[in-house]
């Protein structure tokens, strides 16, 4: 069960953390989210902004919720050494857990920073 948790240690925090992404990462967008990203070695760390144009606190809370639960459970499938910061755009259509997962595999495949099906294991 250990395997499938969502520390802290995964989550980027500081702004130190966030602006470093933002200056040398990569960008890449999809329908409902944009993302920056860098790869470096140890382990996966991940960010989330949401904009107050998403929606009320509530909906904002929502949304972070779900994604944070998406990313926990596709974990084992993305690369290792992943520095991410994902953005949901004001009118992601994101209200649901299948939503939120469909997103975030889209994301990453189009990034491409899913792992490749011969180091699935």
């Amino acid at each position: 069960m250990r395997k499938y948790a969502f520390s802290r240690r995964s989550r980027l925090r500081l702004k130190n953390d966030f602006q470093a992404v933002f200056d040398v990462g990569r960008k890449v967008q999809t329908r409902n989210m944009i993302a920056w990203y860098v790869l470096s070695t140890g382990s996966n760390k991940y960010g989330l902004m949401v904009s107050k144009k998403t929606g009320g606190a509530v909906r904002r809370n929502a949304i972070k919720r779900l994604l944070r639960e998406a990313i926990r459970l596709r974990q084992e499938n993305f690369q290792e050494g992943i520095r991410i910061i994902i953005y949901p755009k004001a009118k992601c259509g994101i209200y649901c857990l299948k939503d939120a997962v469909d997103s975030v595999e889209e994301l990453m495949s189009k990034a491409d920073l899913l792992k490749k099906s011969e180091d699935v294991s």
